[in-house]
Parts: structure tokens; sequence; C-alpha cells
């Protein structure tokens, strides 16, 4: 067994050239106990990056109620990692992210973000698999997907995806697909957020109607529950996609279906077995489960344009479906946003994102909630040499709920730096 590492010329610094090479004689020495025998003759490579970012928030939160605004400084070490061979491909990275607020410490927040994507081929079936822990704020990835803004929170998120398909015919395939969730939050004091545990589990086929025409149909269920046992949701659907390549420039794709759900609410209720006589039990009080049920369902739609020039790429979603929420519920998200991302010359470039969200729980869990969320996010990105990149952005983002008054609003302006190594390979 060999160990080689090379350094691209012009590594700043000779001590990045040493860190380099005492990273890889770690790697060397831990990573093939791990992927055992379909490693060998592996070549690994890994690229090591870090930030700095200073930020100016009027409103971290993203509350309606008066709040303070705040200056941040955020680290974020990062690593890439790939690796293959003939049948085994592995690819991951390990994010951090360290933020501290001036002067406002209940913001501070230490975050991650861990994943493992690894493929095996053989000649007729492809097994996937995909690892990820996160931990970060509820106001960052899990607003993101749902459009509902919940209390500052560190949120731990773990997810397991494993996933198998079978090529039947040489345009025909069937797959099977399963994953599995579990969150819970650091700090749920004063707060109604509460943990939860979702399944969802999917069986279909996909087909190659001709060159850039992809159909697919399948079948799925997904189980989400709170733990001990209070909300229960159990959906059931079908969806059908079709994917399409107009051309080099243009590609399009579309996922319809119908889903149909049944929420189940367990709570602890009194029964008293005697007369109550002025508000008071003259019985027997018993602690009993009082259960609530509720069906609904609807149309799941996410569809998506992608439009590729020169120098510009424009793209463009529209989708409708159900996602879980801290909240104790299941939440349905209607999403419309917009990308465009332009190169403005070899060493400069922009990129704007907008998008609007229409939310609502479903279940009976929450009630009166029903939200609007927009946000715009915006930056320039100057290369100033082949490892420093210099970023400057600004982030709007708005919060109004259908039954409040007044609505939330967060203006973010952010200058960030960063650096990324030569990247590293590694052979076995």
């Amino acid at each position: 067994m060999t160990c080689s590492a090379t350094v691209d010329d012009g590594a700043p610094r000779k001590l990045s050239r040493v860190a380099l090479k005492h990273l890889c004689v770690v790697l060397c020495g831990t990573l093939p106990p791990l992927v055992a025998a379909p490693s060998r003759g592996a070549e690994w490579s890994f690229e090591p990056s870090v930030g700095l970012r200073t930020e100016y928030n009027t409103n971290v939160q993203l509350t309606p109620d008066p709040h303070p605004a705040a200056w941040g400084m955020i680290l974020t070490p990062d690593v890439k990692f790939s690796g293959a061979t003939e049948a085994l491909t592995v690819t991951g990275g390990l994010k951090l992210g360290f933020t501290r607020y001036l002067h406002q410490p209940q913001f501070n927040i230490d975050s991650y973000d861990l994943t493992l994507r690894s493929s095996y081929k053989t000649e007729r079936d492809v097994l996937n698999l995909e690892i990820e822990a996160i931990r970060d704020a509820t106001v960052v990835s899990e607003l993101a997907t749902t459009g509902v803004v919940l209390a500052y929170s560190p949120r731990n998120q773990f997810t397991l995806k494993p996933s198998w398909s079978r090529a039947i015919t040489e345009a025909a395939s069937i797959n099977a697909n399963y994953s599995y969730t579990n969150v819970n939050y650091s700090d749920t004091s004063g707060t109604s957020l509460t943990g939860y545990q979702e399944q969802l589990a999917s069986v279909g086929m996909q087909t190659n109607l001709d060159e850039g025409k992809i159909l697919n149909l399948a079948a799925y269920y997904d189980r989400y529950e709170t733990p001990p046992p209070q909300t229960r949701d159990n959906t059931y659907g079908v969806h059908g996609g079709y994917d399409h390549a107009f051309s080099e420039t243009l590609h399009g794709t579309v996922v319809v279906g119908w889903r149909w759900t049944q929420s189940t609410v367990s709570s602890q209720t009194s029964i008293c077995d005697g007369p109550v006589i002025v508000g008071v039990c003259s019985g027997t009080v018993t602690e009993t489960t009082a259960v609530q049920k509720q069906n609904s369902s609807g149309l799941t739609l996410n569809a998506t344009l992608e439009k590729r020039w020169e120098t510009d790429t424009v793209s463009g979603q529209l989708s409708q479906e159900i996602n879980p929420s801290g909240a104790g519920s299941l939440v349905q998200t209607q999403r419309v946003g917009v990308r465009w991302a332009k190169q403005l010359s070899p060493t400069l470039s922009s990129n704007i994102d907008a998008g609007a969200y229409q939310t609502k729980y479903i279940g009976g869990v929450v009630t009166s909630s029903n939200s609007r969320y927009y946000s715009l996010n915006s930056n320039l990105s100057w290369r100033l040499s082949e490892p420093w990149r210099l970023d400057v952005g600004y982030n709007y983002a708005r919060q109004k709920y259908d039954s409040a008054p007044v609505a939330a609003n967060a203006n973010v302006l952010y200058l960030m730096l960063s650096y990324v190594w030569p990247k590293l390979s590694v052979s076995r």
C-alpha cells in the first residue's frame, strides 16, 4: 500500500504543504478500514477551504416584535472529499460554522454539516447510500424548505437514505427508496418547538422514452410523528414525472401527483364521573387520552425550467409540497422561485435568487397560522486570485401571518472572504 500526496504548484506557504501532507498520512491510515476491499485502487481527493463572513442583520429572529439589530462574524472551515473505484464512488464533506454576534450572545451558534454519499454499481444494479448530520438554526435550512419561521433555536437533524435501482431493459428500470429523518432542538424553553421523526418509502419505475426524455412513476408512503406520540401523520401518494432536455441549453422537469393524509392527534384529558359543582368535580377524576383524527388530500407539484446562455443562466421553480416542521405538524408549502446567475467577466460573477411562499398547516394541530414568506438573495463574487475569493451580498426576508396585523422584515448586508487550498490527491 502506498500513500502519496500531490499539492498543486503555487501553494502559498510551506505551512500549507506540511499540513496537507499530515492530513494525507492520517487519512491513509483511517480510510482503508472504513471502505474495506472495494476501495483497492481508489483515487481520493480532498479540497479544504475556509471562509470568514461579517454581516449586519436587522432582524436575526425574523420576528415582528421589537428586536435589536446585530453585527456578526461567521467562520466556516470546510473540506470536501471524493473517491472512486471501478464500481464504487464516494463523495462527501464536513463544513463547520462558528457564529458570533457582538453584544448579542443569545444568537451565537456552532453549526456543522456532515455528508457522506456512496454509490455502488454492478452490471444491472445501483445501490446508493446517503448519510447527513446537520446542526443549524431553524431560520436557516428549515425556513428555506417550509417558508415557516419558528423560534431561533439550534436544530439537530440526522438523515439516512438508502436506495436501489435495477435495469430491466436498456431503457427501463425499477427503483426503491427509503429515508429516515430524526430532528430535535437543543433549546425549546419558551417555545412550542417539538422534535419529530419522519420515514418515507417509495417504489417506482423509470423509462427513457428518447434521448433527453425520461418518464417516471412512483407510489410512496410517508409517516411523520412527534415523541411522545402526540401527532402522527400518515400520507399515501402517487406521482409521475417527466424530464426533458429540449436542447443543450434548455432543460425542464415536472413531477405531479396526489396525496392523501390522515392526521391523528392524541392529548391527555380529565374525565369526571360525578357532578361538577361550581367548576369542581365531586366524583372521581380519571386521566385519559383523547384522540382526534382529520383527513386531508391535495395536489403535489414540483416543476423546474432552466435556460443557459453563454454568460447567463435563468431558472424557475413552481411547487406545492408537504414538509415536516418543528411545530408538531406537517405544513403545506406553495412556492414560486426564480434565479439568475451571470458571469460578468472571467473573475466577476453575480447571482440573484427570489422566492415567494404561501404556507398552511394540516392536521388540525396548528390553526390560524397560515403565512406568506418572501425572500431575495443577491451577491457579487470576485475571484481575487486562484485561491482567494471575495463575496459581497444583500438579503431581504419578509413574513406575514394572515391573522397578524404586523409583518416581520429582515435586511442583511454581508462581506465574505474565502480561501481554497490546492486539491490534495491520495492514491492507494
